[in-house]
């Protein structure tokens, strides 16, 4: 049986890390390679040089330039106590209200989330917003739920069905 001080030291807040483009306009540009890459044609003659090498190219190209521009957002759970206080000011849609009324009051609720959860960069609610301003919706989705999810989601001991097919498979060989 272990004792307090023991479960003590095994305790620690999750986190996670998400990792965003912050260069919307590439999101376009490579999409548009996509396609021109599942159009294009084979060459018609042997001196031609293939169309779907020099789309491919490309689109490595934007891809490094995407992953250049990508930023990795740290994040750490709230405490037990200081979430559910922090939850329980999350603001509700009133019955008749509209979303253009309701929208300004949970998006400051969503950034001083953010800015509560977030330690690598860090940065105060106006930041979050400034950030958001610029930011192409899906990132913001993306870094807000995640957010979410890290202190409100369940922490068990995940079970990787590949892993343990990986590490059978070797053992019996």
């Amino acid at each position: 049986m272990r004792d307090f001080d023991e479960v003590k030291k095994l305790a620690s807040l999750a986190t996670r890390s998400v990792s965003l483009c912050l260069a919307g306009e590439l999101v376009e540009e490579h999409a548009q390679l996509e396609r021109q890459l599942a159009e294009a044609k084979p060459p018609t003659s042997l001196g031609e040089k293939p169309q779907k090498l020099v789309i491919a190219k490309r689109i490595v190209e934007v891809q490094d330039r995407m992953r250049e521009s990508t930023v990795a957002f740290h994040l750490r759970a709230l405490p037990t106590r200081p979430w559910t206080l922090f939850l329980a000011k999350r603001p509700t849609r009133g019955e008749k209200e509209s979303a253009e009324s309701f929208e300004p009051r949970e998006f400051a609720w969503q950034a001083d989330m953010v800015s509560r959860t977030c330690t690598d960069p860090v940065m105060t609610v106006e930041q979050v917003g400034e950030l958001v301003d610029i930011l192409h919706h899906g990132a913001w989705v993306r870094l807000a739920a995640a957010a979410y999810v890290l202190n409100e989601g369940t922490l068990d001991v995940p079970n990787s069905e590949a892993a343990s097919e990986l590490i059978g498979s070797s053992e019996q060989t």
